[in-house]
């Protein structure tokens, strides 16, 4: 099982990263003679999208399906 040396917790198998230290873990219990390898940060401004942005494009991508849908289905009518 991997662990997090900096905190100690312990993952299931398939992790890399600590998601709360974001260190990459190791795969033998921490004896505290680890060394820490920090991942290096996102770059400055980048942020998550916000809530509204995400529903904004899944409405979006739902009326997208929908037309193409609607556009197959009159086109294979003319046929």
């Amino acid at each position: 099982m991997p662990w997090c040396p900096k905190c100690g917790a312990e993952f299931r198998k398939g992790f890399t990263v600590c998601n709360t230290c974001h260190v990459r873990l190791i795969d033998h219990k921490p004896d505290g003679t680890e060394t820490i390898e920090e991942l290096t940060p996102p770059p400055e401004g980048w942020e998550r999208e916000s809530p509204k942005k995400q529903r904004m494009l899944r409405i979006l991508r739902a009326l997208t399906f929908v037309l193409l849908a609607l556009a197959a289905a009159l086109l294979l009518q003319n046929i």
